[in-house]
């Protein structure tokens, strides 16, 4: 084989090893760093330890039920991920007014198995996180799609948890789903 045949071999395999290469940066960059889809996030306040997470996508709702405090009288309050990308809130169920329940009519108001609705309240949630500190005296729940958890029970009660809608990549994603499950 004369030198310039050798030649030619070596650019063409280097040709296609350039290729190759283009297209996996092209591919591995696009699954690692283009935002994909977003995660719905339970997470201590404090540390940003994840404790529960799912895929949510916009027009998707979720809620919470829990035992007022004060009035120790049940409380539903439906949140939904909006078009434009923010935590509404959507619903609130109560069955009596008072210290820390809603008593504008905002919405729609009926009543409906002995609750107060106001529905359709289109209401952005402050900072666009919810914050919740769940306890153990009362159940206290958060429900999203079939999924039902209760906060009032470890690892929730007694922390300050946040619930909150990420932009995340395939590789973030993963990555949290990881650290959930304590193995990140």
């Amino acid at each position: 084989m004369n030198n310039n045949s050798t030649n030619k071999a070596l650019q063409r395999r280097n040709a296609f090893l350039a290729t190759i290469t283009v297209v996996f940066l092209l591919v591995a960059g696009l699954l690692l760093f283009v935002p994909s889809h977003y995660q719905l996030v339970v997470r201590d306040m404090t540390t940003k330890g994840i404790l529960w997470t799912d895929t949510i996508v916009k027009g998707d709702r979720f809620s919470h039920r829990y035992i007022h405090s004060v009035e120790k009288s049940p409380v539903k309050e439906v949140f939904e991920f909006s078009d434009a990308g923010k935590l509404m809130t959507m619903e609130s169920w109560t069955k009596s007014f008072g210290a820390g329940l809603p008593y504008q009519r905002i919405g729609e108001v009926s009543l409906q198995d002995g609750y107060y609705v106001l529905k359709n309240i289109n209401r952005p949630i402050h900072e666009d996180v919810l914050r919740i500190k769940p306890s153990d005296l009362y159940p206290h729940t958060f429900s999203f799609q079939n999924q039902t958890i209760y906060l009032s029970k470890q690892p929730f009660v007694g922390r300050v948890i946040e619930i909150d809608v990420i932009r995340s990549s395939w590789w973030e994603s993963s990555r949290l789903n990881k650290e959930r499950d304590g193995n990140g």
